[in-house]
């Protein structure tokens, strides 16, 4: 054999032991499903992947989709950019060997930088054409809570004694089981004890076929209720259950100078006055929160003690289990409200701001935020072009100390306030107001609002 011929039979030799050693590779055979929950209520948004792949990212009280992975064995990993940091560190990872037809749920809970993790497991659900049951488990992720019994049953069949569907403690799921379409009602007690109900959903109609997990979090600052539940769809979806013993919360803001001093009504239907929920509420007043009704919310501004002098109305819509704040703005020939969702939570890596503008002296600024006792030479706005009455601003900064200013746009050389000195530490939410100054046309007066 020459050398061509003894070279060309290696070449040969390596492709066949090459082709060889691909078939001791495992091969799949059929496919599972993996999501992940973030139960760590004081998380930003966790970014979830795949070995070294991103999924995604997962909020808390939220899911990531329940995306199908052949049944090989993966390694899930989550990141994060923990408080002062700029890149994200590797918190928690979990092995899954995937089986055929099986879905996983990991759930992340405790403390952010360290979390702990748990794998919820159970057999896939598919649904045949013309199904008309749903598929619903419960779980509780919320550390730090006692266990709890699970009632699900019609509106109005109260809690007895041998009728929970199953205790779960933290960290734990109930196996999976399907319900008939139709009204539904979830209710938890104390564990072995029916008599002490601790959460009763308004009545629930699941979409049928689909399957669904509700899910225990821990209470965070936008809850109005003592206990959190999440129904998470099979695609991810996460919608909040509300508690129907709890009403939504109301804060006004009276941020127009053109409305007198009111007292103020709070009605479910509008059709008659009976005693004001708030008194002689003036210009640049904040009220506590007020209890409010799910749908719409008939409000009344009149003159002290004169019912009959209407001098503003209102209807704002609220949603069930939510935080809302009303604010009355603009002149007598352009009155109106804005009703903004109150967004509370704590996030730990970051302060959060959020910037209303009201002040119709000024019809539009800029927004600075230097470190403290920094001038404005050569700083660039962190929001720009905000006229009154506009959408709320959000943003987010570090651990510090401030100074605030506003301008009109395009014109930092005028400042319209400032500096508004504002010390935040990681965790802070503060929500800021820009009222008109009355004394003074040509300035403005920045007001924290306390939030719940």
């Amino acid at each position: 054999m020459n050398r061509r011929d003894l070279l060309l039979a290696l070449a040969c030799a390596i492709v066949v032991s090459g082709c060889a050693g691909e078939t001791n590779r495992p091969q799949a055979t059929g496919k599972g499903t993996v999501r992940a929950i973030n139960a760590i209520e004081t998380s930003p948004g966790i970014v979830y992947l795949i070995e070294e792949r991103s999924i995604g990212t997962v909020n808390y009280k939220s899911a990531s989709a329940a995306n199908e992975w052949d049944d090989l064995a993966y390694t899930f990993n989550f990141e994060v950019t923990l408080a002062g940091d700029s890149t994200r560190t590797r918190v928690a990872s979990q092995f899954i060997d995937v089986v055929v037809d099986t879905d996983y749920t990991i759930v992340l809970t405790g403390d952010l930088a360290a979390p702990d993790v748990t794998l919820w497991e159970a057999p896939r659900r598919t649904f045949e054409e013309g199904e008309t049951v749903f598929e619903a488990r419960f779980g509780h992720a919320a550390p730090g809570q006692a266990a709890v019994d699970v009632y699900f049953a019609a509106p109005g069949i109260a809690p007895a004694p041998g009728q929970a569907i199953g205790s779960i403690a933290p960290g734990e799921v109930l196996a999976p089981a399907d319900y008939e379409a139709g009204d539904w009602v979830l209710t938890l007690t104390a564990a072995g004890d029916p008599g002490t109900v601790l959460f009763t959903s308004r009545t629930l109609t699941p979409v049928v076929p689909g399957s669904y997990t509700f899910t225990i979090f821990n209470t965070d600052a936008n809850d109005v209720a003592p206990v959190a539940v999440q129904l998470i769809s099979a695609t991810g979806a996460s919608s909040k259950v509300n508690d129907a013993n709890f009403p939504p919360r109301l804060q006004l803001v009276q941020a127009s100078t053109a409305l007198a001093t009111a007292d103020v009504y709070l009605e479910d239907n509008g059709d008659m006055l009976t005693a004001p929920v708030v008194t002689d509420l003036a210009f640049r007043d904040v009220t506590a929160e007020l209890p409010a009704f799910v749908g719409s919310n008939f409000l009344t501004y009149t003159t002290p003690m004169e019912p009959a002098a209407i001098l503003f109305e209102a209807e704002p819509v609220i949603a069930a289990g939510t935080r809302n704040r009303f604010v009355t703005l603009g002149d007598m020939d352009n009155l109106g409200g804005l009703l903004i969702a109150v967004d509370a939570r704590s996030i730990e890596t970051v302060a959060r701001v959020s910037l209303l503008h009201t002040a119709l002296n000024h019809a539009s600024v800029d927004f600075f935020v230097v470190a403290r006792d920094a001038t404005l030479e050569g700083a660039v706005p962190r929001i720009t072009a905000i006229v009154p009455g506009s959408a709320l601003r959000r943003l987010e900064l570090l651990a510090g100390s401030y100074d605030l200013y506003l301008t009109p746009t395009g014109d930092s050389s005028t400042v319209i306030t400032g500096p508004f000195p504002l010390d935040v530490a990681y965790g802070d939410v503060v929500d800021l107001v820009v009222f008109d100054d009355v004394g003074d046309p040509s300035t403005a007066a920045i007001v924290d609002v306390a939030t719940p």
